[in-house]
C-alpha cells in the first residue's frame, strides 16, 4: 500500500500487521527542490542591449578575454552567459550580484540601479520567476520530530512521554531538525512508535486506580457510561471519533470511526468491565497510525498545478510552526468553518501569546542561533580565566552559567517577537535579560534580585545584542581559546546568509600558522599569516575580520582587555567594503548597509523551519515579497513571521509536474 492510498484508508498501523517493515521501512520523502524548469531560448536582441554592458564593463576583467577566474568565463563560446540554459553559471551570477561580492571590493562598482536590473533579469528570463505567481515547492511528507512528538503527547493526553530514551535523535538539514528529506522511518524507528503508544496508553488509562487522572478525563470526558454493555457502541464511538479527530488533525470519516470502534469491541470494549481496556487499545492504534506519526498537507483539489492546502492542513502548519504541536480546538474549529484565512492574523496573535509559543522560541532560536549546542561544549577553564584553582574556575562558569545563558537569548528573542519590535533590535539592542548570577558574570552593576528581567545595557562596556550573548560567544569557541574563524563563520551563515565555499582538503590549521610565524604570535597574526595562503584566502576575508572584531570577549564569553597580555585590535573590513571597529561597529554595519542581507537571512531561516525544505532559488520573489512587507510595517520581527505564514509557501501545495 502507497503512503498515499494509507492516508486516505484512514486506518491505524495495528491494523496492518506487516505495515512497519512493508510500508515505513524507509525515507518517505523526495528532495523538495522544484523540479527545473526548461529555460527559454537565448533573446540576443535583448541580452546585447541590456545586460551583456553591465557584465563587459563591470566582470569580463576577471571572466571574459581568455580570463576565467575562479573558473568562471562569462564570454565562453559554448558556456558562457549568453546561454541562458546554462543554470549552474547563471545561479552562481545571480548570487554574488545579490549580496554584493561581485564584483569585489576595490573594483568598479555597477550602480544599485544596474545591479537590480541585472539581478530582476536574470529572474525572469533565466530562472522564469513570476513574482505574481511564486511557486511554492515540495511540501514533503514527514514525520513528527522527537519535540513535535512529545509535544503532541502532552497535549493530547497530559502525558510527557521521555522521547529523550525512547527515540533516536532526529537527524538535520539545512540547520533544523524538521526537515521533511530527513525525517524517515526505519523498521525500528516503527517498532518504537509502536512501543510509545502502548507506554502511553498504559499511562494514560491505566489497567488499576488513578480514574480521577488528567489524561483519563480528557480521554472520556464527563460523559457517563451506560451500565448495559449492549448500549456502549455509542459512547465507544463519541470517545473514539473526539480523539482521533485531534490526534488525525482532521475530522475522521465514518468507516474509520466503525473500524475503531470494532478493534475496541474486540479487545473488551463489548464486556462489561473491559471498556477501558478496549478504548485502550483502539487510541493506541491511532497514536500507531501514519494520520498521527506522519504530516501530509492536503490540498483543496486534485490535479495538477498550484492549489491552496485545505484549512485543516494550514492550522497543522500553523500549529507545528509557532506550538510544536498539534492544532487546538480553536484551530480546528476556525478550520471545520473555513474561516481560519479570515482570521489569520488574529490567530497567529492568540497563538503567540499563549505560553505554548515557548517552544518554538526554544526550538527555533536553540537550532537558528545554536542556543542548544552549549550544554555539552567541553572548556578548559583554569587556562581561559588563568587560575590555577579548578573548585574556583567552577563557581565562576559552569552548568548553571550555561543555562542562564540559553535563557538570556530565548527570552531576548521571545520579547522582541512578543513586542513586534523591529527584527533587527536583535542585533543593536541595548538591553538584554539576566538574572543575579548571570549580571555578576557579565559585570552588570547594581543588579538585584534572582529572577531575570529586562535590564539597560547603556552606558555598560558590554553591548546588548545576540553577538554580544554568551550563548553565541562559548558555541563559537574552542575548548582553550576564543575561534575568530567560528564566529565569523557564525556570522556570515546565521546572520548575514553569505556563508563561504566549504574548505579544501588539506588545509593546515592554526596551529601549524602559529608554529611557522611564532608561539608569541597573536590571533590576529597567526590567521594573517594562514590568509596569506591562496587555498585559504578567499573565504578567510570573510570570517576572519567579523570574528576579530569579538575578541573582547574570551572563549566563554567575559569580557577582556588583551590576550596574553597583548592589546587587542579589533578593526577590520568586510568583504563588501565597510570599515568597522570592535563589536559596537560591527553591529552598525549588520544593522545599516548590510540590513537587506541580514532581514533576507532572518526570512530564509524562518521559512526553512515552518516549510520543513531548504529556501531554493524559484523562492526569491516570496522572500523579496516578505522582506518588503515587513519593512513596510515597521521592520518587527512578527511581521517576518506573518509573512511568512501568508506566503504563497505556506498556503499553496504544488501537484503533479507543477506548472
Amino acid at each position: 500500500m502507497t503512503l498515499t492510498r494509507l492516508f486516505s484508508a484512514g486506518r491505524p498501523l495495528l491494523a496492518f500487521p506487516s505495515l512497519s517493515l512493508m510500508v515505513l521501512c524507509g525515507p518517505l520523502c523526495t528532495p523538495a527542490a522544484a523540479e527545473d524548469k526548461k529555460a527559454r531560448e537565448p533573446q540576443p536582441a535583448e541580452f546585447a542591449s541590456k545586460i551583456e554592458p553591465v557584465l563587459k564593463r563591470f566582470c569580463y576583467d576577471c571572466h571574459g578575454g581568455g580570463s576565467a577566474k575562479g573558473g568562471v568565463s562569462l564570454d565562453d563560446a559554448k558556456k558562457g552567459a549568453r546561454h541562458l540554459g546554462n543554470r549552474g553559471l547563471w545561479l552562481r551570477i545571480w548570487k554574488n550580484l545579490r549580496i554584493d561580492h561581485m564584483p569585489p571590493v576595490g573594483e568598479d562598482q555597477p550602480k544599485a540601479s544596474e545591479r537590480k536590473e541585472v539581478v530582476h533579469w536574470i529572474e525572469r528570463n533565466v530562472f522564469m520567476l513570476d513574482p505574481a505567481n511564486p511557486d511554492p515547492g515540495r511540501a514533503p511528507i514527514r514525520r513528527l520530530n522527537r519535540a513535535q512528538y512529545r509535544h503532541a503527547i502532552e497535549d493530547l493526553l497530559g502525558v510527557d512521554y521521555d522521547v529523550q530514551n525512547n527515540f533516536p535523535p532526529d537527524d538535520t538539514g539545512y540547520g533544523f531538525d524538521t526537515i521533511g528529506e530527513v525525517l524517515s522511518i526505519s523498521p525500528l524507528m516503527m517498532e518504537k512508535y509502536l512501543a510509545a503508544a502502548r507506554q502511553i496508553m498504559a499511562e494514560a488509562i491505566p489497567e488499576e486506580g488513578k480514574k480521577n487522572a488528567e489524561s483519563y478525563r480528557r480521554i472520556f470526558a464527563e460523559d457517563p457510561l451506560p451500565k448495559a454493555p449492549d448500549r456502549r457502541d455509542q459512547p465507544a464511538r463519541t470517545i473514539l471519533e473526539r480523539f482521533a479527530s485531534r490526534a488525525y488533525r482532521r475530522p475522521v470519516d465514518a468507516d474509520t470511526v466503525d473500524k475503531l470502534v470494532e478493534l475496541a469491541k474486540a479487545n473488551g470494549a463489548g464486556d462489561g468491565d473491559q471498556f477501558d481496556a478496549g478504548i485502550r487499545f483502539a487510541l493506541t492504534a491511532i497514536l500507531s497510525s501514519p494520520q498521527f506519526i506522519l504530516r501530509n498537507d492536503v490540498p483543496t483539489k486534485n490535479g495538477e498545478g498550484v492549489v491552496p492546502i485545505d484549512d485543516y492542513s494550514l492550522a497543522s502548519r500553523l500549529s507545528f510552526f509557532l506550538w510544536n504541536s498539534t492544532p487546538d480546538e480553536a484551530l480546528l474549529e476556525l478550520a471545520r468553518k473555513a474561516k481560519l484565512r479570515d482570521n489569520l492574523r488574529s490567530t497567529i496573535d492568540r497563538m503567540l501569546k499563549d505560553p505554548k509559543s515557548e517552544r518554538f522560541v526554544k526550538s527555533f532560536v536553540g537550532q537558528w542561533l545554536q542556543t542548544r549546542n552549549i550544554d555539552g561544549k567541553l572548556f578548559d577553564t583554569t587556562h581561559i580565566l588563568g587560575i590555577n584553582d579548578l573548585n574556583k574556575a567552577v563557581r565562576i562558569f559552569n552548568l548553571y552559567t550555561r543555562q542562564d545563558m540559553q535563557r538570556e537569548t530565548e527570552m531576548f528573542f521571545g520579547h522582541i517577537v512578543r513586542e513586534n519590535r523591529p527584527a533587527v533590535e536583535l542585533i543593536t539592542a541595548d538591553y538584554s535579560f539576566v538574572n543575579d548570577r548571570l549580571a555578576k558574570y557579565y559585570g552588570v552593576k547594581d543588579f538585584e534580585g534572582k529572577a531575570f528581567r529586562k535590564v539597560s545595557l547603556k552606558g555598560n562596556r558590554r553591548l546588548g545584542g545576540i553577538l554580544t550573548h554568551g550563548s553565541f560567544l562559548i558555541a563559537t569557541s574552542n575548548p582553550t581559546r576564543t575561534s575568530p574563524v567560528k564566529r565569523g563563520l557564525f556570522v556570515l551563515e546565521n546572520i548575514l546568509g553569505t556563508p563561504p565555499p566549504p574548505p579544501p582538503p588539506n588545509v593546515p590549521d592554526l596551529a601549524e600558522a602559529r608554529k611557522e610565524v611564532g608561539g608569541a604570535s597573536t590571533m590576529r597574526e597567526r590567521l594573517k599569516h594562514h590568509r596569506a595562503k591562496p587555498l585559504c584566502n578567499s573565504c578567510h576575508a570573510r570570517m576572519d575580520p567579523i570574528g576579530l572584531a569579538l575578541e573582547n570577549y574570551n572563549a566563554i564569553g567575559q569580557w577582556r582587555e588583551a590576550d596574553d597580555r597583548k592589546p587587542l585590535d579589533t578593526t577590520g573590513v568586510l568583504v563588501t567594503g565597510e570599515k568597522f571597529e570592535g563589536v559596537g561597529g560591527l553591529r552598525q554595519i549588520l544593522a545599516g548597509p548590510r540590513q537587506k542581507d541580514f532581514h533576507r537571512c532572518l526570512t530564509e531561516k524562518l521559512l526553512t523551519y515552518a516549510l520543513g525544505r531548504g529556501v531554493e532559488y524559484y523562492d526569491a520573489p516570496t522572500v523579496d515579497g516578505i522582506i518588503k512587507k515587513a519593512e513596510t510595517a515597521g521592520g518587527g520581527l512578527r511581521e517576518f513571521i506573518y509573512g511568512v505564514i501568508e506566503s504563497a509557501p505556506f498556503q499553496l501545495k504544488r501537484l503533479g509536474n507543477g506548472k
